[in-house]
């Protein structure tokens, strides 16, 4: 990182990383909604839900840290974190942000998901409404995905490589979310596209399943969501 500036949104101050300038750090202010996945485990506001002996633990012996999902042994074993509290939404003048950094050990037979969705105990297979990032089991793509009703458009941001760390990130205007990877935009869509989850009030959440019969792990160095609202 290259130092932090700061702005003022809705009587609200942003840090902001002064080279990415979209990445927001952190937010400030009585209209901040906020969920920092960075250097605590926010079990207190948050569901933990497990496929059998799946688990988050913390990452040992890294400099900075992390958490590790470690799926159980059989397909579609795994867990997800989700906020207890719907507060993102994306239709009007809210500005929004959503980025992780993370790493999966098995990137072709395993589905992940990171980002914003209504609350589902099945994010990575059955949620009806989301916003974020997402690869599906027998695929080692990673795509952008908006979701509504069901219906969901993607945008393949390519393959991913097994223990290699990426960084996805999105950031939305109030008028359109621009959607980043490894810290450069790829792409944006409007508020008004088919598939956008404009009825829905979303959680954060992070979720990941194995696609075959063995254990495997994602690691998630940092993940942030933050909201601002009027």
């Amino acid at each position: 990182m290259a130092g932090l500036a700061w702005k003022t949104l809705h009587n609200s101050v942003v840090l902001y990383d002064k080279e990415y300038t979209h990445r927001w750090v952190d937010a400030f202010g009585p209209n901040v909604r906020k969920m920092l996945f960075v250097d605590n485990y926010p079990l207190d506001s948050c569901t933990a839900t497990a496929v059998n002996a799946s688990t988050i633990t913390g990452l040992a012996s890294s400099l900075g840290g992390g958490w590790v999902f470690t799926t159980a042994g059989a397909d579609n074993d795994g867990i997800q974190l989700q906020c207890n509290s719907e507060w993102a939404y994306f239709v009007g003048p809210y500005p929004a942000y959503f980025g992780a950094r993370l790493a999966i050990s098995s990137v072709a037979q395993m589905d992940f998901f990171a980002g914003f969705a209504i609350t589902d105990t099945s994010i990575c297979t059955a949620v009806t409404d989301s916003i974020g990032f997402n690869s599906v089991d027998g695929d080692a793509a990673l795509n952008f995905i908006i979701n509504k009703d069901s219906a969901a458009t993607t945008v393949d941001l390519g393959d991913m490589v097994a223990n290699t760390y990426v960084t996805v990130e999105l950031y939305y205007d109030g008028e359109d979310v621009y959607y980043y990877l490894n810290d450069a935009l790829v792409g944006s869509v409007s508020v008004d596209a088919a598939n956008m989850p404009d009825d829905e009030h979303m959680a954060p959440a992070l979720a990941f399943l194995t696609g075959d019969n063995a254990a495997i792990t994602m690691t998630v160095k940092w993940a942030r969501w933050i909201q601002i609202l009027e």
